[in-house]
């Protein structure tokens, strides 16, 4: 086997909790849409506001094209 099957074998096998955590990152990014309310470019917290922005939206693709693909790997097989 190659490192890149035992890798995608590793990620499918955690497909069970990936799901709670893409429902922790739907949560996680509603909370930041409130925070985008309150928090402007001219605030000390912006840059914090930024960074967890860019973290929950990677996560969030990331995590929701790893599903993605071991599920339907997972059918396929």
């Amino acid at each position: 086997m190659s490192n890149r099957s035992v890798l995608l074998d590793l990620v499918c096998a955690q497909r069970r909790q990936m799901k709670l955590l893409l429902a922790l990152l739907i949560a996680c990014g509603l909370l930041i849409g409130l925070s985008v309310l309150y928090v402007g470019p001219g605030d000390a917290s912006f840059p914090v506001l930024v960074v967890d922005i860019v973290l929950v939206v990677g996560g969030f693709v990331f995590f929701s094209t790893a599903f993605w693909y071991c599920t339907n790997r997972a059918m396929d097989e």
